[in-house]
């Protein structure tokens, strides 16, 4: 019972947005969720983007700034390479770095995983 409070979290992001209908809202609560994960002193060990998550690693996306701060204060910002390269995206990349299959399965299998 103990040893599972002692693991980090992970939040792990496959789109650029939350939930299935609404995509324009859907980005608005990631962007909310993001701005108040910032102001939080319980911030999760990464924020994994796979998928199409990717994206918002880019500096074309509105949520690379707020990424890029929470990199900052220590969370790491880890994008699949398999996703970046697929969408042809990994020179784009404005924060973050790329991970092989290999290290996001190393934080997936030793802590919470948080999917969103």
């Amino acid at each position: 019972i103990g040893g599972d409070s002692m693991k980090g979290k992970v939040i792990l992001l496959n789109s650029e947005y939350i939930g299935r209908e609404d995509e324009t809202l859907g980005f608005e609560i990631l962007m909310t969720l993001l701005n108040s994960l910032l102001k939080r002193n319980d911030k999760p060990e990464a924020i994994i983007l796979w998928s199409t998550g990717v994206k918002l690693m880019t500096s074309q996306s509105p949520a690379s700034a707020i990424l890029r701060e929470l990199e900052l204060a220590g969370v790491k910002i880890l994008g699949g390479v398999l996703c970046l390269n697929d969408l042809c995206i990994a020179d784009a990349v404005s924060v973050g770095q790329a991970v092989t299959m290999d290290d996001i399965l190393d934080l997936i299998l030793h802590n919470e995983v948080i999917s969103l």
